[in-house]
């Protein structure tokens, strides 16, 4: 594929940071299949905040749903480089902010899934998409957690406790004689 046609599927799909290096029309199975990496193979090491560009290894993370073009299914597989960083010695890999982590979707596809589910339920959604219905039930309900508001969160363990100082002047006033 030429380089103008890899460009447009690039603008097209907006997955940013990341450019389309390959494109695969399957029009029998109604799919397409696209292979996206890095615009920039660069990351910052989480330990020593030192910017790294040597590569350790790369990893492709493989059959990533993202929404449907038209009627045809996408999948992604996303080239993910591991970094070495010189100053600390740790190997690191970067956040991918569209990929969601423990599935295999991004995150604009779980959104469109969550909004088709509340309108529906899952069994459609997943018809719809072309996605197992336990899995999708799966990453519809982790999907929750992840957006639950900080506020309908379980509560956390006290890490601070303040002094009432009402209380406290109180308390000193009547044991003074």
């Amino acid at each position: 594929m030429t380089g103008q046609a890899l460009d447009f599927w690039t603008h097209l799909l907006r997955l940013p940071g990341f450019v389309v290096v390959h494109c695969e029309d399957n029009a029998d199975q109604r799919r397409y299949g696209f292979t996206v990496v890095p615009e920039h193979r660069i990351g910052v090491c989480p330990h020593c905040q030192e910017v790294s560009d040597k590569v350790h290894q790369t990893r492709n993370r493989e059959s990533i749903k993202d929404l449907p073009i038209s009627h045809y299914a996408v999948d992604l597989t996303v080239r993910v480089p591991q970094f070495a960083c010189e100053r600390c010695g740790c190997t690191f890999t970067p956040p991918i902010p569209f990929l969601v982590e423990g599935a295999h979707a991004t995150e604009r596809f779980l959104e469109r899934s969550a909004a088709l589910i509340r309108s529906s339920d899952v069994a459609n959604a997943a018809a719809f998409y072309g996605v197992p219905e336990r899995t999708l039930g799966t990453w519809y309900y982790d999907y929750l957690q992840r957006r639950q508001p900080a506020g309908d969160r379980p509560p956390q363990p006290i890490r601070r406790i303040g002094i009432d100082e009402l209380s406290l002047k109180k308390n000193i006033g009547s044991s003074s004689p």
